[in-house]
């Protein structure tokens, strides 16, 4: 009993510490202004243009959105942990408050460095690879323990059910609506650029980088089972 309670709270901490690095991720994204990865796109664009309300407000809405949509889709056979994701919702909106708070305090803004323009866009550049390292790290941390996963992942699930579809070609789909629907709010290229696309193929290979990771992790976590 006591090995087990020390499992789940190492799986814990390391669920904990996933969300942390990427809301980290994130922050180091925005800071960028090259385009927000595909599933924080819609929060971060209402939270530019209703911005009495953070991202990480935004984030919360949206996901419970999310939550929302998996219980219209899946009606009666609706899963009750599938409202626990709320409490990862709820932990990742206010992460990522906190280290945009971080990132505005200790990170300079590229905006207002007096470097020739394309110096100042190579800073942009080093921000937007740095987010994809910590986005990618942060995933493995956040997956390994196998225990809730974000309202994103669990309406693509879903999705893919119902559909009887792959989940890469609905994510594909998924990624692309949202994309789409938050670059039309907006009505001009902030918050869905260039970067937008590098971080939907480069986060996937960054994360491969960390398969010599992988199986300790796991068997840190889980111990003999991994």
């Amino acid at each position: 009993m006591r090995q087990k309670s020390i499992q789940m709270t190492k799986r814990m901490l390391a669920y904990c510490a996933g969300l942390f690095i990427m809301a980290m991720g994130v922050s180091f994204s925005g800071t960028a202004d090259l385009g927000m990865s595909p599933v924080n796109s819609i929060p971060y664009v209402l939270s530019e243009i209703f911005t009495k309300l953070s991202m990480g407000t935004w984030i919360i809405i949206i996901f419970s959105l999310y939550i929302a949509f998996q219980f219209i889709l899946l009606g009666q056979n609706f899963q009750f942990w599938r409202i626990l994701q709320l409490i990862c919702t709820t932990l990742f909106g206010y992460f990522t408050d906190f280290t945009n708070w971080l990132a505005d305090l200790f990170l300079p803004d590229p905006a207002l460095m007096t470097f020739h323009p394309a110096g100042v866009y190579g800073v942009r550049l080093v921000y937007l690879c740095i987010s994809m390292f910590l986005i990618a790290l942060g995933i493995l941390l956040y997956l390994a323990p196998d225990l809730i996963s974000l309202p994103g992942e669990g309406i693509m699930q879903v999705i893919a059910e119902k559909l009887h579809k792959p989940l890469p070609t609905v994510k594909m789909c998924f990624d692309c609506t949202v994309s789409i629907i938050a670059l039309v709010y907006f009505r001009q290229f902030h918050g869905i650029r260039e970067g937008t696309v590098i971080a939907a193929f480069g986060v996937g290979k960054i994360l491969s980088l960390y398969d010599p990771l992988k199986q300790p992790l796991l068997h840190f976590l889980h111990g003999e089972k991994a």
